[in-house]
């Protein structure tokens, strides 16, 4: 297996995993065991289905954990590879070391939601290095980052507002605020509600969203009439399509009750919008041509 594939195959485990932890808390299996690293003592319990979908991350966890440090060593054993992916390939280790002690905590905090945020966004950030691995692999060896590019600063706004917007996502889950709001766009009938309680976490996520949304649509819009590479074009197209199916979904959650599979779905196409935005960075970033200013 060559290193491109192994990365990109690694990626994909990780994307899964973003998908697998969010139904792990939908169906309330976050603390089917209650210790760790161990389930009710035992590496191997007795199986509900609870049980099953809790142990079954850990499991999927532990493999991806594996994998990271493979993927680490591979890279910095060559001193071509290591030169060119040693920084993001470090990172992914960090962050694979930060999301276990997050994972263990999740679970001895009794599922804390500073944590659980915590833990999202760390496994953001885990795919992002591996990403970053995966991306350089097939880039030019002489090919640098540049800093000094039109559009840098919209492109670093867009990035930070999408991670931002995963995080309150994260709040309004781990704070058990999906079904305050009875109805969408309002908020059991209100435009406007008073911001207090579950209803001011359930409301900073819709609103900081539209602004997600927006900042998404008009950097796609930039990317399309100003920008000549055809790549940075095609991830921001897709990260548009994908903020627009996010608000769908959104929809969805709110008005159906939270259905667990949309629940997972609507964490995992947030991640896909931040991903095609940082691919997108990633080649305006490195790519040698000049835009039309």
């Amino acid at each position: 297996m060559t290193l491109k594939r192994f990365y990109t195959i690694l990626s994909a485990m990780i994307l899964i995993n973003l998908l697998y932890g969010p139904l792990v808390r939908a169906t309330d299996s976050g603390l089917a065991c209650p210790d760790w690293p161990l389930c009710h003592g035992k590496f191997v319990p007795e199986f509900t289905f609870q049980i099953f979908m809790e142990v079954g991350h850990r499991y999927y966890s532990g493999i991806l954990g594996i994998l990271v440090g493979i993927g680490f060593v591979w890279v910095i054993q060559n001193q071509e590879t290591r030169k060119q992916m040693g920084i993001p390939a470090t990172l992914s280790l960090f962050f694979l070391i930060s999301q276990v002690i997050l994972g263990g905590l999740t679970v001895t905090k009794l599922l804390h939601p500073t944590t659980v945020n915590l833990h999202l966004l760390n496994a953001v950030l885990l795919l992002s290095s591996c990403l970053t691995v995966r991306l350089l692999i097939s880039e030019d060896s002489s090919s640098k980052f540049q800093w000094n590019r039109p559009g840098k600063y919209f492109f670093l706004f867009v990035l930070i507002v999408v991670l931002y917007q995963l995080f309150l996502g994260g709040k309004v889950s781990s704070h058990y605020a999906g079904l305050v709001c009875s109805d969408f766009p309002t908020c059991n009938g209100e435009w406007f509600p008073k911001m207090v309680g579950p209803i001011r976490f359930q409301m900073e996520h819709r609103f900081f969203g539209y602004l997600a949304a927006l900042s998404v649509l008009s950097l796609s819009a930039y990317g399309i009439l100003y920008l000549k590479d055809n790549l940075v074009k095609k991830s921001l197209k897709i990260a548009a399509y994908l903020i627009s199916f996010q608000i769908f979904l959104g929809a969805m959650n709110v008005l159906y009750q939270l259905p667990k599979l949309i629940t997972g779905l609507h964490t995992l196409n947030g991640v896909l919008v931040f991903m095609f935005c940082f691919i997108a960075a990633f080649y305006h970033f490195r790519s040698p041509g000049k835009e039309v200013l």
